[in-house]
């Protein structure tokens, strides 16, 4: 059994700007190793091909507002649902992650019963594919520092909770302003 399960609701593939800090941001998680599992849910465009590509789960059917825009509440229900992982975490679909991410949720899940661990990420120009062979992270924490910023503390990113935290939450549409604020 995974010890977390990430699961994330991407744009479409279909800007390839898009499609491509998505796909590094996704095989940063794989980099993460078998305690992390992935779920990509929606239907958006490339969304499957992608995870067959990856070797994730895909989720296609999720609740959506009048727009077509997924729900919060459904997405966290999909994720919840898929795996029995003790740990669970929604993540941007944009955001590479570090080995630091999963070493945070082993030390707060040891310490607390029951936690958020909120994230915010670093903004950093990625025009190609990145590597994320074995020792991949110096170069690209050390590039980060020289050419990345902090972005805003308004967003965040990503949410580690304990699969006993957060059952029901709002149908707040994602990606719009204030969801994740009521975190």
């Amino acid at each position: 059994m995974a010890l977390i399960t990430l699961f994330t609701a991407p744009k479409p593939f279909t800007n390839p700007h898009i499609a491509l800090i998505q796909r590094n941001a996704m095989r940063s998680w794989q980099a993460l190793g078998s305690e992390v599992e992935v779920v990509l849910i929606g239907q958006e465009e490339g969304l499957a091909e992608a995870a067959a590509e990856l070797g994730f789960a895909h989720l296609p059917d999720v609740a959506r507002n009048a727009l077509g825009t997924p729900l919060v509440s459904a997405i966290f229900e999909l994720g919840r649902n898929f795996s029995n992982s003790p740990l669970l975490a929604y993540v941007n679909a944009d955001i590479i992650l570090f080995p630091e991410f999963l070493q945070a949720a082993r030390a707060v899940s040891a310490a607390c019963e029951r936690f958020l661990i909120v994230g915010q990420r670093w903004d950093l120009e990625v025009t190609q594919e990145l590597s994320f062979a074995p020792g991949w992270e110096p170069a690209l924490r050390e590039r980060l520092h020289r050419e990345g910023q902090r972005h805003l503390r308004a967003g965040s990113d990503y949410f580690i909770f304990p699969r006993s935290c957060f059952e029901h939450i709002p149908d707040f549409s994602i990606g719009r302003a204030g969801w994740d604020n009521w975190m």
